[in-house]
């Protein structure tokens, strides 16, 4: 005896298909998510391993250097654009009590409020009181006295220049002549590159951000070094330039026509082209070399940085991820690796 095989219907044959395509559709989409998750978590692990490469370098120099206290005195307080700092040993000088005959070239050279032609400093022979006020027969104990009194500034400036004798609106950072400035704020220790220097006082390192590509909101973190020149044969190294690894990137040249960086153009690319920096600062404590300035109570502990870096993926590398672009950031306090003075002055 013979059956019948019952085929489906047209009716049956659409549903299943349409069952089929809809099954296809959320298996693909989970798919298509499932690796963008992927892709995401990648990123993340990329940009934490690539951030920590980067700080555990940064972390080194500074273990083994010192925070450049000159240098950034000449770029925050006295303007200086670049890194070769051509008035190098001007922050140890705000320090030194000069004398009558004062500096030619230091940091308040030429400052004369008083009027009869004098300039800050004059003491009288307990070298405590102000000659010629308070000892107006006695001649001025020395007419270039250059006392480090440990204090920036030192405390006769204010008696003939009309600067403040506070040290909370003078530090390596802010400097204020009428003390119209509150230096003490933290504003002013919160920096965008890190500028270290050898216990020799005659390398230094930089790390700054330097432009990715040309959309100017993109950023490398740079690396630049430069070594200093004892030219007046005194002690004391007094110019600076890019050492022999970087001179061949540098564009400018200083007073004795070598190498120096232009801007941060010039540094040496150290995180790769799939990572943009979001954010770098360095915050330095305290606000004054402890080495240079111990009279200032509040400033005895050893100079400690601390570098906050945020990472991110490059426009080039962000395409394609679910939702919003991962960022991270890390933290981390160093303390520096130098316990004396650094020779400048």
């Amino acid at each position: 005896m013979s059956t019948k095989k019952r085929a489906f219907t047209l009716v049956e044959m659409l549903i299943t298909l349409t069952l089929f395509a809809v099954v296809s559709m959320l298996s693909v989409s989970l798919l298509v998510t499932g690796l963008r998750s992927a892709r995401k978590i990648q990123a993340q692990v990329l940009l934490y391993s690539e951030a920590q490469a980067l700080m555990d370098q940064m972390a080194r120099d500074v273990e083994r250097n010192a925070v450049d206290y000159e240098a950034y005195y000449a770029r925050d307080v006295q303007g200086n654009s670049g890194w070769d700092t051509p008035d190098y040993g001007d922050y140890a000088k705000t320090f030194y009590d000069p004398g009558t005959d004062g500096w030619t070239d230091g940091p308040y050279s030429g400052v004369d409020s008083s009027g009869d032609g004098t300039l800050y400093g004059i003491e009288c022979s307990d070298l405590t009181s102000s000659w010629p006020s308070e000892c107006p027969t006695e001649t001025a104990v020395s007419a270039h006295e250059d006392h480090d009194y440990g204090s920036h500034p030192f405390p006769r400036i204010e008696d003939y220049s009309g600067y403040v004798y506070d040290d909370s609106y003078m530090n390596a950072f802010c400097e204020s002549d009428d003390g119209s400035t509150d230096c003490t704020d933290p504003a002013y220790a919160v920096h965008e590159e890190l500028i270290l220097v050898n216990g020799d006082g005659d390398t230094r390192t930089v790390y700054a951000l330097k432009p990715l590509g040309t959309s100017g909101t993109e950023y490398y973190i740079g690396k630049m070094g430069l070594t200093a020149t004892d030219t007046t044969n005194d002690g004391v190294v007094d110019l600076w330039a890019c050492s022999a690894h970087y001179s061949s990137l540098c564009t400018d040249t200083n007073a004795a026509g070598d190498p120096i960086p232009t801007d941060a153009d010039d540094f040496v690319a150290l995180t790769p082209d799939i990572l943009s920096i979001e954010a770098f600062q360095i915050v330095i404590s305290p606000s004054e070399d402890p080495y240079r300035a111990f009279a200032e109570i509040d400033e005895q502990v050893q100079p400690q940085v601390t570098i906050i870096l945020t990472v991110t993926l490059s426009s080039d590398y962000s395409e394609g991820l679910l939702g919003d672009v991962p960022s991270i950031t890390i933290q981390r306090t160093v303390s520096t690796g130098v316990y004396a003075a650094i020779p400048s002055y």
